[in-house]
């Protein structure tokens, strides 16, 4: 189960976002990769998520906190936290 605040739960969509943006661009991306189901599980406001889709979060959030606005970056750390105690 993954609780975030409203305000984690937009940074979770931005690095989700980024990294399906990334990997269309590299044209590695097709419509079974976890980032989407973890899109929809968030957008759904389901705290359910499957063990894919908390893999594919972390990730995503490692790789957006490296460029993050200043204000993205105390919400992220913290859904960082929430996913890590999920792994």
């Amino acid at each position: 189960m993954l609780a975030f605040t409203r305000e984690e739960s937009w940074v979770v969509h931005a690095a989700l976002l980024e990294r399906v943006r990334e990997a269309v661009e590299a044209g590695e991306y097709d419509e079974g990769h976890p980032e989407l189901d973890a899109l929809r599980t968030l957008e759904s406001d389901a705290d359910r998520f499957a063990p894919a889709e908390v893999h594919a979060v972390h990730a995503s959030l490692v790789g957006y906190l490296a460029d993050a606005p200043l204000r993205d970056r105390p919400p992220a750390r913290a859904a960082l936290e929430t996913t890590s105690d999920a792994l």
